[in-house]
């Protein structure tokens, strides 16, 4: 328990990029204790290392208890990576059902204890706007990638996230994190992400 704890503490800090700056950070001994019953329970028998505990977590971050999904919001910026491949049709802005289904699964931890601004942040590949979407009004990825963060915005709104606390920004391809030479890669980089900071 205490190892798995321990790759736990250093796994999770991981999932972001900047980490918050007018708070306290959590200490890795506090994420440990928050979130050790998370990894019992979700990830039984998953050792850390090369990823492998990280990635099993981050498929149940809607599931987590409470004070480990409180602890990690006070610890992280981004909150979490949802691929617009589960969210969106191909090319589309509509949230999918799925994609419904996994950020309400989100707001239920986010919306009773908001206090902090919440961004929501869209990314595309950098393919450029076919035909079809330039006749629908979308003449760029970056108006494409609006469009989608407007989306989840709205979604979260609906399911309870203050209005008064959440902003949505595209950046279209400006921050691939993978590349964009591959299908893998095109499909990492069409993501949004929630954060506690504007990127």
């Amino acid at each position: 328990m205490l190892k798995r704890g321990f790759g736990l503490s250093v796994l999770i800090l991981s999932f972001a990029t900047i980490a918050v700056a007018q708070e306290p950070v959590p200490s890795g001994k506090q994420i440990t204790r928050a979130c050790a019953g998370d990894v019992d329970r979700f990830c039984p028998g998953v050792a850390p290392g090369g990823g492998r505990l990280k990635a099993c977590m981050k498929k149940h971050m809607s599931q987590l208890s409470a004070s480990c999904f409180d602890t990690l919001m006070s610890a992280l910026s981004v909150l979490y990576t949802l691929k617009s491949d589960m969210l969106f049709p191909p090319g589309g802005w509509q949230l999918s059902d799925a994609g419904k289904a996994a950020i309400a699964g989100i707001a239920r931890k986010l919306a009773p204890t908001q206090e902090h601004m919440l961004y929501v942040s869209g990314f595309t590949d950098s393919t450029p706007i076919g035909p079809e979407l330039a006749a629908q009004g979308i003449p760029s990825n970056v108006v494409l990638s609006q469009r989608r963060a407007d989306e989840v915005m709205h979604f979260l709104i609906s399911q309870g996230v203050r209005p008064n606390l959440i902003a949505a920004k595209g950046f279209g391809d400006a921050d691939p994190i993978a590349s964009n030479a591959t299908p893998e890669g095109r499909a990492e980089n069409r993501r949004v992400e929630l954060s506690l900071h504007p990127l």
